[in-house]
C-alpha cells in the first residue's frame, strides 16, 4: 500500500497579494565590446534614476537585474571579458511606487541617442510597470471551518495513519571510473530536461545507452552539479537522486 502523512489539523490555504511593480526592458545592441557598452547603458540609467528618486523624495529600487545575454553570464562568465559584437541587454527593476518605474522607462528610451552607441531599438517599445503578485500559503485551523455538502457537515477522515515517514537515501558517492582517451559532451551521452517551480528546479539525466550509467553516476555528483551552477548563488543547495530503471 501507499505510504504518506496522517491529515493534520489544519487547511492548506493559498493567498495572493501586490508586493510593489517591476518592469523589464530587453534592448539589442551591436558593436565591439558590445556587452561592456550595454553594462555602462544600463547602469548609468540605473544612477540617474536614483539620484531622481533621491531629489523627489522617493526610495530607490528595491531590486536591479542587469544581464547582456550572449555574452556568457548564465554560465558565470565577465561580461568585461566577453568578445560578443552583439548582446541582448536584459534589465529588470522592481520599485514599491509605479511612477518611479514609469520615470526609469521615459530615460530608458534617450539612451538610444544620447548613450553608447550601438542600441538597436527597445523590444517591444518603452516598458510598462505591472503588478508583482506575490504567493502566501499558510496553515489555518480546520475546528475554525464550518464544511457543508448537501446541507451536511463535513468532517475531514480520521483514519489512524503511519507517522514513520519515508527518508530520501543518502547520496553514495562511488569510485570514478578509470578515465579513457576520449571526451564527451553530457549531452553526447544522455539526454537531458529541466523544470523549475519558483527558486526550485529539477534536472533530469537519462542514459542514452544503459551501459553508461556506471560511469555518469560516478561522475554526476551533487558536489560537481553545484560546482558547475555555483554562479546562481552562494547558498545553492543540490540533491541527487537515482533512479536507476529509468536513467539517472
Amino acid at each position: 500500500g501507499a505510504t504518506g502523512s496522517a491529515p493534520s489539523d489544519s487547511y492548506k490555504v493559498s493567498a495572493t497579494y501586490v508586493d510593489g511593480y517591476k518592469a523589464t526592458v530587453m534592448a539589442p545592441l551591436i558593436g565591439p565590446r558590445a556587452a561592456v557598452k550595454g553594462h555602462l547603458n544600463a547602469t548609468s540609467t540605473i544612477k540617474r534614476c536614483s539620484k531622481m528618486f533621491k531629489k523627489m523624495g522617493m526610495s530607490d529600487f528595491e531590486e536591479v537585474n542587469i544581464e547582456a545575454l550572449g555574452s556568457g553570464s548564465n554560465y558565470g562568465a565577465d561580461f568585461s571579458t566577453s568578445a560578443a559584437k552583439e548582446v541582448v541587454m536584459w534589465t529588470s527593476v522592481r520599485h514599491k511606487d509605479k511612477k518611479a518605474l514609469e520615470l526609469w522607462a521615459k530615460e530608458i528610451a534617450g539612451a538610444s541617442t544620447g548613450m553608447a552607441p550601438g542600441l538597436t531599438t527597445l523590444v517591444g517599445g518603452r516598458p510598462r510597470p505591472s503588478p508583482i503578485l506575490r504567493f502566501k500559503p499558510f496553515l489555518y485551523p480546520k475546528h475554525l471551518v464550518n464544511i457543508e455538502i448537501n446541507g451536511k457537515a463535513f468532517e475531514s477522515s480520521k483514519v489512524d495513519f503511519s507517522a514513520e515517514q519515508p527518508k530520501s537515501p543518502e547520496e553514495q558517492v562511488k569510485p570514478v571510473i578509470k578515465e579513457g582517451d576520449s571526451s564527451y559532451r553530457l549531452e553526447d551521452l544522455a539526454y537531458l530536461r529541466s523544470g523549475d517551480k519558483g527558486d526550485s528546479a529539477n534536472l533530469g539525466v537519462i542514459c542514452r545507452d544503459r551501459k553508461l550509467y556506471d560511469l555518469l553516476d560516478s561522475r554526476l555528483t551533487s558536489e560537481v552539479v553545484r560546482n558547475y551552477l555555483q554562479h546562481l548563488g552562494e547558498n545553492l543547495k543540490v540533491t541527487k537522486y537515482n533512479l536507476p530503471a529509468r536513467g539517472l
